[in-house]
């Protein structure tokens, strides 16, 4: 299994869909780690609701004290990969363990397996511009290409949404950057960008998307909610009061970028 890291802040219904799409999706494929915290006591009891749901048996759940200790602490030499997610990704289409897993154990030129990325991500949602490919190799169901000669979405190795790394490597790196979220962690990564290992692989067609309806950090004046906007409390409120985010209604027909905006609708299960 791969060593999954995932990063979770008042948002326990975006994250139970991530699960959710993970079990649908991705089943067996991770090692499910979630570091979570709370601002309130109702974001909490979201977080018990989901927990006592075990959408996925087996999940180690870390309560917030330290955060780079508590990432640090997560690093697990018995998986040879590791990869990271934020509580708003989901995934779409199937991934397979092994079909991941070779490239980074038969190419040493690869970097990172890159689950959000694909030959239809031709759009950079965060810069709100086009990405730039060069260079593609196209081999079967997957692409290949050197990071340090693309731009945006495809020149950007270093993302804690969906890439899995080799995890001697990325535990190195981790352990060498100063943060204290998600956010700086993914910021102050990218002091590593002349890494020497200057390609990646993906899927031909993406398998995850980030879908920023909101925006939880305080650091970060990132894009969100400019088309489906849906407040954390919001979506909160509706799963105590029994309403989930329904997976199957989400169209995910023409997915164009790493990030896009999906709209969501409920549905009502047992509070």
């Amino acid at each position: 299994m791969i060593n999954t890291i995932i990063f979770s802040y008042n948002r326990a219904s975006q994250l139970r869909l991530l699960l959710e799409s993970i079990e649908k999706h991705a089943k067996d494929v991770f090692k499910v780690n979630i570091i979570y915290k709370f601002s309130r006591d109702d974001y909490k009891l979201g977080y018990e609701k989901l927990k006592n749901e075990q959408i996925i048996e087996n999940i180690n759940w870390v309560n917030e004290t330290s955060f780079k200790k508590d990432v640090l602490s997560l690093f697990n030499k018995d998986y040879k990969h590791t990869c990271f997610f934020t509580d708003d990704d989901i995934f779409y289409f199937p991934v397979k363990e092994d079909e991941i897993t070779k490239h980074l154990e038969e190419d040493q030129e690869v970097f990172c397996f890159s689950t959000r990325l694909g030959l239809n991500t031709t759009f950079c949602y965060t810069m709100n511009t086009d990405n730039n490919l060069f260079g593609v190799e196209e081999k079967g169901d997957f692409i290949k290409w050197n990071w340090s000669k693309s731009y945006m979405d495809y020149g950007y190795p270093l993302s804690v949404d969906g890439h899995i790394f080799r995890t001697k490597e990325i535990s190195k790196l981790v352990r060498n950057t100063a943060f204290h979220n998600p956010n700086t962690l993914e910021e102050n990564l990218q002091m590593f960008d002349t890494f020497p290992k200057e390609y990646m692989v993906a899927y031909t067609h993406s398998c995850l998307v980030n879908s920023p309806n909101n925006i939880i950090n305080e650091t970060h004046p990132n894009r969100k909610g400019e088309k489906y906007a849906y407040s954390t409390l919001e979506l909160n409120d509706k799963y105590l009061a029994g309403e989930v985010i329904d997976y199957n209604a989400i169209d995910f027909s023409n997915i164009i970028g790493a990030h896009q905006e999906l709209d969501f609708t409920f549905k009502k299960i047992k509070k």
